[in-house]
């Protein structure tokens, strides 16, 4: 098993993200809350460029958590200068919802969403790590 499988078989009551967009974290029937952060190796940076498709999750019973393949869009460079595009699919008893995150670097390096139970690097200076302010997300 996957740790992202947490969700799968669980209802999600609300959805909030971070408001420096490095980590989202659900709420679930339970009381649970599952945070999912984002993370990048040594020198890069990584977040959540946007949720889509809230409506599926809240009220939603999830059925599958799968990474998926995202477009590379050919925005300019970032900080770092290569910007990598990343993609989760969150499948509910409603629809699915898409978390279109990304990581900025030298191209060497990539990005990926910890989940609870994953390692956590959180980067050579800190700069993956969130506030975990959160802004509540309406369908």
């Amino acid at each position: 098993m996957e740790y992202k499988d947490i969700l799968v078989g669980r209802k999600i009551v609300a959805v909030y993200l971070a408001d420096d967009k490095k980590a989202i974290r659900f709420d679930l029937e339970d009381g649970e809350e599952v945070i999912a952060k984002t993370d990048g190796d040594c020198c890069s940076h990584s977040w959540i460029e946007n949720v889509e498709g809230v409506d599926a999750l809240i009220g939603g019973t999830v059925a599958a958590v799968e990474d998926i393949e995202m477009p590379d869009l050919g925005q300019p460079k970032g900080e770092y200068g290569v910007v990598a595009y990343y993609g989760c699919k969150i499948t509910t008893d409603k629809g699915h919802c898409i978390l279109d995150y990304r990581n900025d670097s030298n191209g060497y390096y990539g990005g990926n969403l910890a989940w609870p139970g994953d390692y956590f690097y959180g980067g050579v200076w800190g700069q993956n790590v969130s506030t975990l302010d959160w802004q509540k997300l309406s369908p």
